[in-house]
């Protein structure tokens, strides 16, 4: 039997005004950045392999992770991107005081009310499910995924065989900024997953 661990860590708290970033390419300060490598590097995980989305609030601190780190493979994947949120996305809330009524729809049913010209939660589903089961059937020891909370929150609910259409799994799960979650995978002939810990804040 093989046993991998996965280990996923939500990206740092962006810079700028509160809004929905999806694929917007908004940053992390720099000194967040490196305080979130530290104490990645002080739980010495015996991870072989980091796997990033390549926006710059997860590619930046995965660089970061990867240059301290001896015999790590580092690949950037944008499977595992944000939601897109379309017309909305990267757009301060503050500006969106007339759009109120189509957010609070798309928040209380993401599965039936997209917003505007943006990504359905089923073409998102399919996203980055797909890349889950793709990286979990090439790997060859631990891993480090670092992703986003709308990315973690799905892989979880795949997981789990859980509602991923539920909007309660995204309003009530809690998956903080800088935080890990642990998921184990037994292999045999065929996969047992166990989770381990969700949204341990560094």
């Amino acid at each position: 039997m093989k046993v991998l661990n996965f280990y996923l860590l939500r990206h740092g708290k962006t810079l700028g005004q509160s809004a929905l970033n999806g694929r917007t390419d908004v940053g992390v300060d720099l000194a967040v950045q490196h305080r979130i490598r530290d104490r990645m590097v002080e739980k010495e995980l015996p991870i072989i392999h980091i796997v990033s989305s390549p926006l710059q609030r997860c590619a930046q601190v995965a660089t970061l992770l990867h240059e301290r780190l001896d015999n790590v493979l580092l690949n950037l994947d944008a499977a595992f991107q944000e939601m897109d949120f379309g017309d909305y996305d990267g757009v301060a809330f503050e500006k969106l005081d007339d759009k109120w009524q189509e957010l609070e729809a798309f928040w209380y049913d993401p599965a039936d009310r997209p917003l505007p010209n943006g990504e359905s939660l089923a073409e998102f589903h399919q996203r980055v499910t797909q890349a889950w089961d793709k990286l979990v059937d090439t790997a060859h020891g631990d891993t480090l995924l670092i992703c986003h909370g709308g990315t973690i929150r799905i892989i979880l609910a795949h997981i789990l065989n859980l509602d991923w259409k539920n909007p309660a799994w995204y309003s009530q799960l809690n998956i903080a900024n800088q935080s890990l979650s642990h998921v184990q995978i037994s292999v045999t002939d065929s996969r047992f997953a166990s989770v381990k810990t969700i949204g341990e804040v560094l």
